[in-house]
């Protein structure tokens, strides 16, 4: 018989986590836009797994989201992966290493990473012939932004009810 431990229950839940949101942020008009744009939940969602579970489970749920991210857009499959891997693996050390774990750390932790995955996606799939720098930032990057760290809280807390209630054996 197989026996689960709370690590093991713990990273289903956050596998369950990821596939919710992403099944949510895919269903269109589900989410009402906010200057016609959507948040990127999958993106906050995993910086505030990797925030409670550090550098390595962080890498991997960044990994998963970002390959449910690369799953639905047009882009090359892993690009999404790829960015979310590094940035949770950098969000797991610097809650390991140098920050606190607390709501304000996860705020500026989930901002800091849509603005990179939003400058990344429009560097190398818009690039020169798409949107120039004054249309990007204002019209789509700040408002995509804002929304998505508004999220954040729904999932800093609900993540840290999983990693408080479910902790390792």
């Amino acid at each position: 018989m197989i026996r689960l431990n709370g690590r093991t229950i713990k990273y289903i839940v956050y596998g369950m986590e990821i596939l919710l949101v992403y099944i949510v942020q895919s269903t269109p008009s589900l989410i009402p836009a906010f200057f016609g744009e959507l948040p990127m939940m999958l993106t906050v969602c995993a910086v505030s797994m990797a925030v409670f579970e550090g550098d390595v489970a962080g890498m991997w749920f960044g990994l998963a989201a970002g390959l449910m991210m690369d799953v639905g857009s047009t882009a090359p499959f892993g690009f999404y992966g790829l960015i979310h891997l590094v940035l949770c693996f950098g969000c797991g050390m610097l809650v390991m290493y140098l920050m606190r774990n607390n709501i304000v750390t996860a705020l500026i932790l989930g901002l800091a990473a849509v603005v990179i995955v939003c400058t990344v996606q429009w560097i190398f799939l818009a690039g020169p012939g798409g949107h120039d720098v004054t249309f990007f930032v204002p019209h789509i990057l700040l408002p995509r932004a804002a929304y998505s760290t508004a999220a954040m809280p729904l999932f800093f807390y609900f993540n840290r009810a999983i990693a408080t209630r479910l902790y390792d054996e």
